[in-house]
């Protein structure tokens, strides 16, 4: 059960992270830089050129979740004072 909680969340970061990248028009020339860049280092570019996207999609899921957490602490705070 721990696994599966892991790995949900790690799904949750990735799926969420992709939706706010494909929904920001200017993100897919970054994305897709690095993806080329990635591509490009020898042995295991191939490798890297698939991993680029979900690394990026699973970090900007991981910032908005800390941007949220962050807003609702505060909110939290703010409220109970």
């Amino acid at each position: 059960m721990k696994l599966l909680t892991i790995l949900g969340t790690a799904a949750m970061f990735l799926v969420g992270g992709g939706i706010l990248v494909h929904g920001v028009p200017a993100t897919h020339p970054v994305v897709e830089a690095a993806t080329q860049a990635a591509a490009a280092v020898p042995g295991i570019g191939g490798m890297l050129r698939t991993l680029t996207p979900l690394l990026i999609d699973g970090l900007a899921g991981v910032v908005a979740g800390a941007l949220v957490l962050t807003g609702v602490r505060l909110s939290q705070r703010l409220l109970r004072n």
